[in-house]
């Protein structure tokens, strides 16, 4: 797996801060198993730190077991117990998988205009086109839409979905209105995830601030924008952190935003964020509201340290780490 290193400006860093500070040139990493997954039917050894590819055309599968793969910056697909997926493009601004069976959870943090992120079941294109929570179920033929929006094409045309609606994908195409408290063990999984990337965020933000970083967004351009040769800019990129084992997603400057109600802050924002003590904590990050919530986060909400609004607790149960390393609360 060829990775890069990414400097906020090449002469302001150096020594250990240079470790934490990578990303990989595609989509298709495997970020976290819990359990039993196969790549191309080879099983999928846990190991902290290594991190294995999705190359393109190849299939990944769990059997009893979860997994959090890394698509684009701020784009994160997680599959259910029995899922299979097969990457049909691992480009960072044409990332494009195709979901064989089982549950698929695809969480985007940041989708730039000018990128192109897909999801194929069987004749069905769902294209991503705003940040939200999206889910595809094969065994209902079902694509949700908990927040965002997205555009489903078949052959008989297309149908844009926004928060709240689903449609039917072995039917003719029809927009309707689902529960989106309507949530499993795969959502709550998910969700605790989200938790836990944010946390390595707030600790690599951190470590990019104390390293004496003062340039502007364009010197954040090797995390994965146009100052890497990717062509489109993104609005953040993949953060490598070692004590973590595993990778955080970071915004160039402000904040970012997950659909789960976390908050991801930039080495200029980090300061709003809430102590954090150590990757093991029992304490999970401030939550600014869910999907579920009564509110959304905007600007204006995090304009000052008084936005953190309430804190999350992580649920119960077993540390596990798999690939990547990390830490979630248990597997249910």
């Amino acid at each position: 797996m060829r990775f890069l290193v990414v400097g906020c400006s090449l002469g302001l860093m150096a020594g250990s801060a240079y470790a934490q500070y990578m990303i990989s040139v595609h989509a298709g990493v495997v970020q976290y198993v819990e359990g039993r997954a196969y790549l191309n039917d080879q099983v999928v050894e846990p190991k902290f730190g290594q991190f294995p590819d999705i190359k393109e055309n190849q299939e990944f599968r769990t059997e009893e077991g979860r997994a959090e793969i890394l698509l684009t910056p701020g784009v994160f697909l997680r599959l259910g117990e029995n899922s299979a997926i097969r990457m049909l493009s691992t480009r960072l601004t044409d990332a494009k998988v195709e979901v064989l069976s089982g549950s698929a959870v695809i969480e985007c943090s940041d989708v730039p205009k000018d990128n192109a992120i897909q999801a194929l079941y069987k004749g069905n294109a769902i294209r991503f086109e705003k940040q939200g929570l999206y889910r595809i179920d094969t065994d209902l033929a079902r694509f949700r839409v908990y927040e965002g929006e997205a555009v489903v094409t078949d052959a008989s045309g297309q149908l844009v979905l926004k928060g709240g609606k689903e449609t039917n994908l072995s039917a003719i195409l029809l927009a309707e209105s689902f529960d989106r408290k309507d949530q499993d063990a795969l959502y709550s999984w998910s969700d605790r995830r989200a938790a836990y990337v944010s946390q390595a965020n707030i600790v690599s933000a951190n470590t990019v601030s104390n390293s004496g970083y003062s340039g502007g967004g364009g010197g954040y351009g090797l995390f994965g924008g146009s100052g890497a040769g990717y062509g489109p800019s993104f609005l953040g990129g993949w953060m490598l952190n070692p004590m973590f084992g595993m990778y955080t997603y970071m915004p160039y400057s402000g904040f970012g935003y997950s659909p789960f109600g976390y908050t991801y802050y930039s080495p200029y924002t980090v300061a709003y964020a809430p102590v954090y003590s150590s990757p093991y904590t029992s304490n999970a990050p401030t939550r600014v509201s869910g999907i579920t919530g009564t509110s959304r986060m905007g600007s204006a909400a995090l304009a000052s340290r008084g936005s953190v609004l309430s804190a999350a607790s992580h649920s119960s149960g077993a540390a596990h780490v798999g690939v990547g390393g990390g830490h979630s609360g248990g597997h249910r």
